[in-house]
């Protein structure tokens, strides 16, 4: 995988049970998913030629538990599905112990804001996994 970004368990992320809720692992992926587009001078509402993304589906497995204030390396994957679609795989481990901690993947539609539709991804996009 070519992107790793960071990601420290917070109090709000940590559920009755005492560990990462079920919910929070979607956070993790758009945290992570938000790191790695403004490390290639993107972002969700401007992936480029001002067009966004849009999520339309999501993967999720849990491998093991998470608790407070762990540390989460968060590996990142881009496979360009369509004209209009990519998929983006994420591989969450636990920095300290190296277990692989929760892995699944969203798929993500290149969407224009402004005009509420569906559009192409920019070739300019594309190029960067190819």
């Amino acid at each position: 995988m070519g992107f790793s970004a960071k990601y420290t368990v917070g109090i709000g992320d940590i559920n009755y049970g005492g560990h990462l809720g079920n919910d929070k692992a979607l956070i993790i992926f758009h945290d992570a998913r938000i790191q790695f587009l403004k490390h290639h001078g993107l972002s969700e509402l401007n992936i480029g030629e001002s067009k966004g993304i849009i999520m339309v589906d999501a993967q999720i497995k849990y491998l093991h538990q998470v608790s407070l204030h762990d540390e989460l390396a968060i590996e990142i994957e881009i496979e360009i599905e369509n004209t209009k679609k990519f998929v983006v795989h994420y591989l969450v481990n636990n920095v300290k112990s190296q277990k692989e901690v929760i892995s699944g993947s969203t798929g993500m539609l290149c969407f224009d804001y402004a005009d509420q539709k569906v559009k192409q991804l920019p070739e300019s996009f594309v190029n960067l996994f190819e």
